[in-house]
């Protein structure tokens, strides 16, 4: 029997049951918890990152999957992906706390046949799972902050087709409060502009899809999302030079801007003349110009909730704003920006996206922002009908 210290704490997430520090001990002032005050990282918010990891992984693996979780923490995410989908594979984590705690959470829900602890740094493990000969289905990077220093190591042991999920929790560089360190890490230069939340995401994604083709992996995002501290992506991949090569044609690019009008959309490589209401656009890349995320995948995933009861609310309220935004493509834009420069109090949301509808606009909300909506379309034609809105 697994035993549990007056210090500590055991709680349910998903099916698996986890040894944590007790939580109440890492509350700051504000009421907030602190994860990392604790000795070994627990999050209860990144459960919904958990969550969609469980479930994409549910639509791509029928019979049972082999993966890594190489920076496991308490080992949360890797215990629910072998009880909930008949998983098999490794928990590592360098901090010698955290593999102890990763071992007893492995013993209390039983998995010892199934999964195995590591306590190593975590490009030294990836490093040396190359070469077991083993195709891992599914690799996990989940740092405390980049993940950049750990992604070209997770691209060797995948399999051929295979599955990669990247957490990011550095999101003042990736939203351009810190643009020297965007530009250090991520080798973009920062534009002020008022969808910067989902220029972090795609320039994320362009960082570590031009990082796998210089391994020949082509890599897509079957899912990504931003949620509160975190951006999070889960990358179909395919060990392919020429699919890869192709990938990079199509989906590196620019997003044109236009500072004073807020028109915006995305630039073809090589495109001429992008033209604004007035003045000229700023070209904002390279980046990821092609989908954020597969609306199949997401749609399967929300297909496969019955069988997986558990899943939390918030879970679920994601799934279905991101199948919403995946049906318009274009940047969001922030409403209250529009009407700022309009000198306009801004209309009720409702009311905006059902008079951009009946003028034959696509529209969706965006979970950037609750300020935030996605309009495909000529946008200036767009400005023009929330003007007459405004009061």
């Amino acid at each position: 029997m697994t035993e549990v210290h007056s210090n500590e704490e055991v709680l349910t997430e998903g099916l698996a049951r986890i040894i944590v520090p007790r939580l109440e001990s890492y509350v700051r002032e504000d009421g907030k918890l602190e994860p990392a005050w604790m000795p070994v990282f627990y999050n209860p918010e990144a459960a919904l990152s958990r969550d969609i990891t469980v479930l994409y992984l549910s639509t791509r693996f029928k019979h049972g999957l082999n993966f890594i979780d190489a920076l496991a923490g308490t080992g949360v995410r890797g215990v629910r992906i072998s009880l909930e989908l008949e998983g098999e594979g490794v928990l590592n984590d360098v901090d010698p706390r955290a593999f102890h705690y990763i071992r007893r959470n492995i013993a209390l829900n039983n998995l010892e046949s199934r999964v195995q602890a590591f306590n190593q740094e975590a490009n030294t493990l990836l490093n040396m799972l190359t070469f077991t000969g083993i195709p891992f289905d599914f690799i996990d990077i989940d740092p405390y902050g980049s993940p950049i220093p750990y992604v070209d190591s997770a691209f060797k042991p995948l399999g051929k087709k295979a599955s990669l999920g990247v957490t990011a929790t550095d999101t003042a560089p990736l939203t351009c409060s810190n643009p020297r360190k965007m530009l250090r890490r991520y080798w973009h230069r920062c534009v002020d502009v008022d969808f910067e939340k989902e220029v972090g995401l795609r320039v994320l994604i362009s960082n570590i899809v031009l990082r796998g083709a210089a391994h020949d992996i082509m890599l897509k995002p079957a899912v990504s999302f931003l949620y509160k501290h975190y951006y999070r992506v889960v990358f179909e991949t395919v060990r392919n030079a020429s699919l890869s090569f192709e990938n990079l044609s199509k989906c590196i690019g620019s997003i044109w801007y236009c500072t004073e009008t807020l028109e915006r959309g995305f630039a073809v490589s090589g495109e001429n003349g992008i033209a604004c209401m007035s003045g000229k656009p700023v070209l904002i890349g390279p980046l990821w110009v092609c989908e954020l995320m597969s609306s199949s995948v997401v749609n399967d995933m929300l297909a496969q909730l019955p069988k997986y009861p558990w899943m939390q609310r918030q879970t679920v309220k994601m799934l279905k704003i991101l199948a919403e935004e995946t049906s318009v493509q274009t940047p969001y834009i922030r409403v209250d920006r529009v009407y700022s420069r309009l000198r306009k109090n801004m209309p009720p949301f409702s009311q905006l996206m059902e008079t951009l509808k009946q003028h034959g606009f696509k529209v969706a909300r965006t979970h950037f922002d609750p300020r935030g909506i996605r309009v495909d379309g000529d946008l200036s034609e767009a400005f023009k009908i929330m003007s007459t809105l405004g009061r």
